[in-house]
C-alpha cells in the first residue's frame, strides 16, 4: 500500500497540472504519466521485497522439562501445584516406596552381619596364631631330642638305640606337619579376615547404595529453577514413566547463556541477502498496546541454520521420491533483540513478524536510494501492527 502511494506520486502531479490547467483527463494525457507510475511501482516492489526480506512466521521459543517418575508406582503425595516456583532439588511428589525400603532393610542386615564377622574372623585369627605357636614349641622339642639322638649315633655311644632314634625321628616329621597344618589354617584365616570379607563388606556397601538410590528415585524432586504446569497428577494416581506422557511439565527459567530470541522462516530466496549482524524489527502479538510503545524492537540476526528442513532424509524401506520434497522448506534464522532490556518484553511461544534491513548498498547515490526505501518497509511494518491492533486479528490474522 506504501509503496504504490509513494509511486503514484507523479500520476498525481499530472492530475493536478490538467486540472489546475483545466484540460480534461483522458488517458492520453496520463498515459506518460501511468507508464511512468507502473515502472517506479516494479521498481519499487522488486527493490523493496528483495532487499529487505519480512517473515510472518516468527515465534519466540522455549524450552520445557518433562517431569516422569523413574520407578513407577502409586503416588502418595503431591508437593506442587500449576504455577508454584520450583527450585533443584526440591520435591515434587513421591511415589510408593514398600519395595525400595525392604530392598534397604536388607541391605543393611547383610552390611551388619558382614561387619560382625570381622570379629569372628579376628578371634579365628588369634587362635589359629596361638596354634601355630603351640605346634612351633612341640617341634622345637622334639627337634631337641632328634638332634641328642642323632649326636648319640654319631658318637656310637652305648646310650644309643634304634627304637629311641627312630621315635625321635618320627615324632620330629609329625612335628613339622603339623606345624605346617596350623600354618594353613592361619594364612586361611587371615585371608578370610583380609581379603574376603573386606571384598563382602565393599559389596554390601554397594548393594545398600544401590537400595538407597533406588529408593531415593520414589522421591521425584526437580532438577531446574522455573515454574510448574500442565500438572495432571492425584494421589492414588500411577506416575508415568514415559516422557511423551509426563506428570507435570517444568518452564525452567533462562540464563544469561539462553535469552529469549525470535526464530523466524524465510523464503529461500532471501538467503542471498540475509547475514548474521543484519538489522531487523520485531513485532510480536503479545507486545501490542495502544501507546504503540515497545510494539516494535529492533534486533539483529544472530545465526542462519545452514540447512533447509524441509529436504532432511532419514532411512526407510522406501526409496525417496523427489515429490516428495516439493513443498519449498524455510531458511531458519535466529535473531538477539538489540537492546537486553527489550527481553523481558517477549512471552514465550509469541508470534511474531520479522521485518529485516539490508544495510550493504555501499555509500553512494544508489546505495542512499536504496537504504532510504527501507523507511517504506519500516512503516509499514507499524502500519500492520495499528491495523492488527485495531481489528483484533493478529499479525498473521489469527484471531485473539
Amino acid at each position: 500500500m506504501i509503496e504504490l502511494t509513494v509511486t503514484s506520486i507523479p500520476f498525481v502531479l499530472r492530475i493536478l497540472y490538467l486540472r489546475w490547467k483545466g484540460i480534461p483527463v483522458t488517458l492520453y494525457n496520463v498515459h506518460i504519466a501511468l507508464f511512468s507510475w507502473l515502472v517506479l511501482a516494479f521498481a519499487v516492489f522488486f527493490t523493496v521485497f528483495y532487499y529487505y526480506p519480512k517473515s510472518y512466521t516468527g515465534f519466540v521459543p522455549f524450552r520445557i522439562v518433562p517431569v516422569v517418575s523413574e520407578n513407577g508406582g502409586t503416588v502418595t503425595q503431591i508437593n506442587v501445584d500449576n504455577g508454584s516456583r520450583v527450585e533443584p532439588g526440591q520435591i515434587l511428589f513421591t511415589v510408593s516406596n514398600e519395595t525400595e525400603e525392604a530392598a534397604v532393610k536388607t541391605a543393611e542386615l547383610k552390611l551388619a552381619e558382614i561387619e560382625k564377622s570381622f570379629a569372628l574372623a579376628e578371634a579365628q585369627v588369634r587362635s589359629a596364631q596361638a596354634s601355630v605357636d603351640r605346634e612351633n614349641a612341640v617341634l622345637q622339642q622334639a627337634n631337641e631330642v632328634f638332634e641328642d639322638q642323632e649326636e648319640l649315633r654319631q658318637r656310637n655311644s652305648a646310650a644309643f638305640t634304634a627304637t629311641r632314634f627312630e621315635a625321635a625321628v618320627a615324632d620330629k616329621s609329625a612335628g613339622e606337619a603339623k606345624v605346617a597344618q596350623a600354618q594353613a589354617v592361619l594364612d586361611e584365616v587371615n585371608t578370610q579376615l583380609n581379603e574376603v570379607l573386606p571384598a563382602q563388606l565393599a559389596s554390601a556397601n554397594a548393594a545398600l547404595e544401590q537400595a538407597q538410590v533406588e529408593l531415593e528415585k520414589t522421591i521425584v524432586r526437580s532438577q531446574v529453577n522455573g515454574v510448574i504446569d500442565q500438572q495432571t497428577l492425584h494421589v492414588g494416581a500411577r506416575a508415568s514413566q514415559i516422557a511423551s506422557s509426563p506428570a507435570m511439565l517444568i518452564i525452567p527459567d533462562r540464563d544469561e547463556a539462553h535469552p529469549k530470541r525470535v526464530f523466524a522462516g524465510f523464503s529461500q530466496v532471501a538467503r542471498s541477502v540475509l547475514y548474521v549482524g543484519m538489522p531487523a524489527e520485531v513485532a510480536c502479538d503479545t507486545n501490542f498496546n495502544i501507546a504503540m510503545i515497545d510494539a516494535v524492537l529492533p534486533a539483529r540476526i544472530v545465526a542462519i541454520q545452514p540447512e533447509i528442513a524441509a529436504g532432511q532424509v532419514t532411512s526407510t524401506g522406501r526409496l525417496l521420491e523427489p515429490s516428495q520434497f516439493a513443498t519449498r522448506g524455510e531458511v531458519a534464522v535466529l535473531f538477539e533483540l538489540v537492546y537486553p532490556e527489550h527481553r523481558d518484553l517477549l512471552v514465550n511461544g509469541s508470534g511474531c513478524i520479522v521485518q529485516t534491513y539490508d544495510r550493504n548498498f555501499g555509500h553512494g547515490l544508489v546505495g542512499h536510494v536504496l537504504g532510504g526505501l527501507g523507511i517504506i518497509k519500516a512503516w509499514g511494518l507499524r502500519i500492520k501492527v495499528w491495523i492488527a491492533l485495531v481489528t483484533g486479528v493478529g499479525l498473521a490474522g489469527g484471531g485473539h
